[in-house]
């Protein structure tokens, strides 16, 4: 969490497909002037008479830890101010990810006080009438179904939990229309656990940064191996608004801006040298790997 502030994330509801390689090549043809801008952390790092960027093989402790640093730094000087990462807990997580479900940021951000104003619990919406939900929905369109969803989550919140919102991710992603992502999200902003957020942005992300390909379910298992290994414990919420507002932002499903990534040189689409690519293509794969992580992670979220 950053120092001195509360707050409370979401997800960005940007869409689309990886970008092309035409793109990318034209993106990521090196400069001088990127160069000269390109931060270098890690010994032995060295700028190459091609203009980009030579480094030693790391070891992947030194990846991850390399990662998270040039992120998390990222993510503090370029966070983006919304209502919902204010005066966090549970239920306005959890409120937030389900209005931002097939809706812009810039959409709910209009929207978002007047609802927890008008809602300020789960119980709330639990004793108010299907209309008075839906119309709480009607600026943000698809009311009916968003409408018949929160009446369904709010019931089982109520009836199952004594309206207190789970702090457990299985029990979470049993909630109707409450995902991997969602559930990590309640779990990482609203009760400050270690949880990946695996939402559209993200995985988009790290299939670019990986070189893992993200449609198919044995790739989404690596890409959720390789999030789960570079989480850190301390620090996950930052970690976690920074890719978030990296995949909205910067690494975006149309036209990436790759001179303003900070994981440019560590990415497997981005970087320039080939030995490089190959070096780093082999550590992700290493990281993509199953193993006690997983499992440690889950425990952690249930404790």
């Amino acid at each position: 969490m950053r120092t001195g502030q509360s707050q409370s994330g979401s997800t960005s509801g940007y869409r689309g497909s990886l970008t092309t390689g035409k793109l990318f090549s034209q993106c990521h043809r090196p400069t001088r002037s990127l160069v000269r801008q390109c931060p270098c952390h890690w010994p032995g790092q060295s700028h190459s008479r091609s203009g980009g960027i030579s480094l030693e093989c790391p070891t992947p402790e030194e990846l991850v830890t390399e990662f998270r640093k040039r992120l998390i730094e990222w993510g503090r000087a370029n966070y983006e101010e919304w209502p919902w990462r204010k005066d966090r807990t549970p239920y306005k997580v959890l409120i937030a990810e389900l209005l931002l479900k097939r809706t812009t940021r810039q959409a709910v951000g209009r929207e978002y006080n007047k609802f927890i104003e008008k809602f300020p619990d789960i119980e709330s919406i639990y004793r108010a009438s299907f209309e008075e939900v839906r119309d709480a929905f009607r600026p943000l369109g698809l009311y009916n179904q968003r409408a018949k969803q929160l009446k369904e989550v709010a019931r089982a919140v109520v009836e199952q939990y004594g309206g207190e919102i789970p702090d457990d991710i299985d029990r979470l992603k049993s909630l109707p229309g409450v995902a991997d992502y969602i559930a990590g999200a309640v779990m990482s902003f609203g009760f400050g656990k270690p949880a990946i957020i695996p939402d559209a942005n993200v995985i988009r992300v790290l299939a670019r940064v990986t070189g893992i390909e993200r449609w198919s379910s044995r790739g989404k298992l690596k890409l959720y191996a390789v999030l789960e290994k570079l989480l850190p414990e301390d620090g996950h919420e930052d970690f976690n608004y920074a890719l978030l507002d990296l995949g909205g932002t910067v690494c975006r499903y149309d036209r990436p801006r790759c001179f303003k990534c900070p994981l440019r040189d560590l990415c497997v689409m981005g970087h320039n040298d080939e030995e490089m690519k190959q070096c780093l293509r082999r550590l992700y794969k290493k990281l993509g790997k199953r193993d006690s992580v997983h499992t440690k992670v889950k425990e952690q979220n249930k404790r």
